[in-house]
């Protein structure tokens, strides 16, 4: 009786580079959206695809709601929005760019 969003995870865009990424990826990653369909999956996450032709084809083919992460080279929140992406996330950024600044404060005040 507990509502859930079940957030499938396809890492399809992780196996190679961005500049190699292609439409066969893409397909791949669908294929796997209608298997996670099948299962009950309330959304796809397709982290890792930056390209804006990619993300809309996944977003246009998707049988779930489809969420990218935000990394260099992924294009803006609104043109997501207008690309039909339903989610974003930030995956380890936020936490890295803390880290890092925490390192150089700690640097900084044992100078």
């Amino acid at each position: 009786g507990v509502a859930m969003f079940i957030n499938a995870r396809t890492d399809v865009f992780f196996q190679k580079p961005a500049a190699e990424h292609d439409m066969a990826m893409v397909e791949d990653a669908l294929k796997r959206a209608r298997a996670y369909a099948d299962a009950g999956a309330s959304g796809l996450f397709v982290p890792g695809v930056v390209a804006e032709h990619l993300i809309a084809r996944l977003a246009e083919a998707s049988p779930l709601p489809v969420n990218v992460m935000v990394t260099p080279g992924v294009p803006a929140r609104a043109r997501l929005a207008d690309l039909g992406v339903a989610r974003i996330s930030h995956g380890p950024g936020p936490w890295r760019g803390a880290m890092q600044w925490l390192a150089e404060a700690a640097r900084a005040a044992m100078v």
